[in-house]
């Protein structure tokens, strides 16, 4: 009982410390499916783990049971997480994980199209297959990552995660209130602070954490947003971005 209190309390602890540097809602989702690219308004369901067990389908995109999944849906996650171990290693591979799998079903275009989803079409279907992980260092933080596969069962879509040579383990003194810490030695007047995520750069091939100012005087017209980039491996290496946001009213 008294260790269980003691786990209790070092939880609690570490979400006041949290709550006290920034908002959880704060902290966002980094990278991006890049699905548009690939399945972009096809007719697709989507199928996890934890999907709906009904027989009757939606047109949604609720997930379904992975069970009513095509037969050769565990076969083709087996083989896209094998590529990925192979280029990307284990130590990366161990902090991934298994979201969904959208499946485009030509065949059922008339279905989408009757329910009143008249943006459907097969004009853009270059995969037939979408897989969607995420890369997680904690329980907030999460790097989408989405891997499309053709008819043919192989990998089309590019990999936006390091390889086995450039990944670098993150810094483990890592936390929310010291990156907070970092980005106003940079731009002392950073905050408020709009969000927090883990972005990768695929020129450089590594993870960093972006810290994104909050717009203050926000006004029709261009706005200017200030950014501190933070190598997820070495924290002491630090760069101030900015970019420019259009904002009509």
């Amino acid at each position: 009982m008294a260790r269980l209190f003691i786990f209790i309390f070092i939880i609690l602890n570490q979400l006041t410390v949290l709550s006290q540097c920034i908002d959880k809602e704060k902290i966002t989702s980094g990278g991006e499916w890049g699905f548009t690219d690939y399945i972009h308004r096809c007719p697709t369901y989507s199928f996890a783990f934890d999907g709906d067990t009904s027989k009757n389908w939606n047109v949604l995109n609720d997930p379904i049971d992975i069970m009513q999944a095509p037969k050769n849906i565990l076969p083709l996650k087996r083989y896209v997480e094998n590529k990925i171990k192979e280029f990307a290693g284990e130590s990366f591979f161990s902090n991934l994980r298994f979201d969904e799998v959208e499946v485009v079903y030509a065949n059922r275009l008339k279905a989408f199209l009757d329910s009143g989803r008249q943006d459907v079409t097969l004009k853009y279907c270059k995969a037939k297959y979408f897989f969607y992980y995420n890369f997680v260092q904690d329980t907030l933080m999460r790097y989408n990552i989405g891997i499309a596969v053709n008819a043919a069962g192989k990998i089309i879509s590019p990999f936006f995660f390091p390889s086995k040579k450039d990944y670098k383990p993150f810094d483990t003194s890592f936390t929310y209130c010291k990156l907070i810490d970092i980005a106003i030695q940079v731009k002392k007047d950073i905050e408020p602070i709009e969000s927090i995520s883990l972005e990768f750069d695929s020129k450089t091939r590594n993870f960093y954490y972006l810290v994104t100012e909050k717009i203050k005087e926000e006004k029709e017209g261009l706005n200017y947003i200030d950014h501190v980039r933070i190598d997820a491996s070495d924290l002491t290496r630090t760069q101030l971005t900015k970019t420019k946001v259009y904002i009509q009213y």
